[in-house]
């Protein structure tokens, strides 16, 4: 037996003594029998998507069986959140990004709005962040977003002599890369992510498009700004580039008459983003609207069946997100939620006074826990599970705790912490690599917090804390 696997299921065997010694201590408190056994197993997958001993959604699904096998639950409610309206909204989200960006609608928006901006080196960069920036509402999928404007980004770099591994190169880079995969949480459509961190918040919790985009306004704006302006100071090169809008010009002239799917697909999405805008008004629901999106591209044949069982990421990402949905759901189900938020609550209203000091530990306890190598939905769902009882007692709104928490996350420090960055330089042809654009990270990491800190007086303003 190698060495490695011997460590490996030592490793493992730990982890679950550990788990077994919660599962099997005492109750304390208003705890039950159960709440133990889930505080055990729970540790136990923490432990494990810590180590990165097993893939992630495996990890997640088996803790789920454990709950059903040990008596934490019933089987109905450890996989609740299979058959949720949220797992299907991210699901058809998934559907609807990948059938608009199927026909080139995607690059002919993005290729048509560029066109407008001035040829200079700062010109280039406001009009790739505004084209990503107007994407954001239009495709929930971040991929997609920087699968169409990366290879533009090294284009532009390639046709105006800008050398790869430059500065330069790398704020070209950021222009896409930024909005595409992180200021995109900032409109409820930009992101099946919003719904799974709306679904997180439990039972009674809901949002409009533009009560989602209200919330994350100043935040968006703060983020947005800052980004811009870094690039600007950090990256710009300090000699004069003239950059030719032929580049530009030739795509759109590449570009085939628009055919019966991409007229399809513009006018489903366009039906969409107004269903999805009005949805207080005609009460329609997110999923409703995406279920309609879907059912009319199947029908069209923009979106096979084959289509759906390849493109939609069943096995992974689908079985990790659904598992740590109904992990978060029994936080509530067996009590733990409520004992930590009376156990805590001393000791919070002490060391943590207001909601500034709450968002600050919040966001370094996250970052801190990426460079355990830990994965980002795990991050998620640990943060989640310690600090979603911590915000009770200070009346934090449960969306202000996972806006956080989950942007927070999105750091690429390692390059491989974030998934939309590994995509994002696989696409760009070798114009950048991590140590070029590893500033960025650590600067968003500062201007994260203070979109956030900037934020709280719109939110005392909304109740939400």
């Amino acid at each position: 037996m190698k060495s490695a696997n011997i460590k490996k299921y030592v490793l493992s065997i730990l982890c679950i003594l550990i788990g077994l010694a919660i599962g099997l201590s005492r109750p304390p408190g208003e705890l039950t029998v159960e709440s133990m056994r889930y505080l055990g197993i729970f540790m136990t997958a923490v432990l494990l998507l810590i180590l990165q001993l097993y893939p992630a959604p495996l990890v997640a699904l088996f803790a789920c069986i454990a709950f059903v096998t040990f008596h934490v639950c019933t089987f109905p409610e450890a996989f609740s959140a299979w058959s949720g309206d949220t797992m299907w909204t991210v699901i058809l989200m998934m559907i609807f990004a990948t059938g608009i960006a199927k026909t080139g609608l995607i690059d002919r928006i993005a290729f048509n709005t560029l066109k407008f901006f001035p040829a200079t080196y700062t010109g280039m960069v406001v009009a790739i962040m505004a084209t990503s920036t107007i994407l954001s509402p239009i495709v929930p999928n971040s991929y997609s977003k920087c699968a169409v404007l990366g290879p533009f980004a090294a284009s532009v770099a390639k046709a105006n002599n800008i050398e790869k591994g430059s500065k330069a190169a790398a704020g070209l880079f950021c222009a896409f890369f930024v909005p595409a995969a992180i200021h995109t949480m900032a409109f409820l459509t930009g992101s099946a992510m919003t719904f799974v961190l709306i679904g997180m918040m439990g039972e009674g919790y809901s949002f409009s498009w533009f009560g989602w985009f209200i919330c994350c306004s100043v935040w968006f704006a703060v983020n947005l700004v800052l980004t811009f302006l870094f690039i600007l100071v950090y990256y710009r090169p300090k000699e004069k580039l003239n950059i030719s809008k032929d580049l530009i010009n030739r795509k759109i002239a590449e570009l085939k008459p628009m055919n019966s799917d991409e007229k399809a697909a513009s006018v489903i999405l366009i039906l969409s983003i107004l269903l999805w805008i009005t949805g207080s008004y005609t009460g329609l629901k997110p999923y409703t609207v995406a279920a309609l999106a879907f059912c009319a591209m199947f029908l069209k044949g923009i979106f096979t069946m084959k289509d759906f069982q390849d493109m939609v990421p069943w096995g992974g990402l689908i079985t990790l997100v659904a598992s740590l949905l109904s992990i978060s759901a029994l936080l509530g189900v067996v009590g733990v939620n409520h004992w930590l938020a009376s156990v805590a609550a001393p000791v919070i209203i002490r060391f943590v006074p207001n909601v500034y000091v709450f968002i600050i530990l919040l966001c370094v306890t996250t970052y801190l826990l990426r460079y355990l190598e830990c994965t980002g939905l795990a991050t998620l769902a640990i943060i989640a599970a310690i600090f979603l009882p911590i915000g009770v007692p200070l009346g934090i709104h449960p969306f202000i705790t996972l806006f956080a928490d989950y942007l927070a996350m999105l750091v690429w420090n390692l390059s491989f912490h974030n998934p939309y960055y590994l995509q994002a330089e696989a696409v760009v042809d070798g114009l950048v690599t991590h140590r070029n654009v590893v500033s960025m990270s650590y600067a968003y990491m500062v201007i994260h917090v203070l979109g956030l800190i900037a934020s709280v007086p719109l939110w005392r303003y909304l109740g939400m804390c």
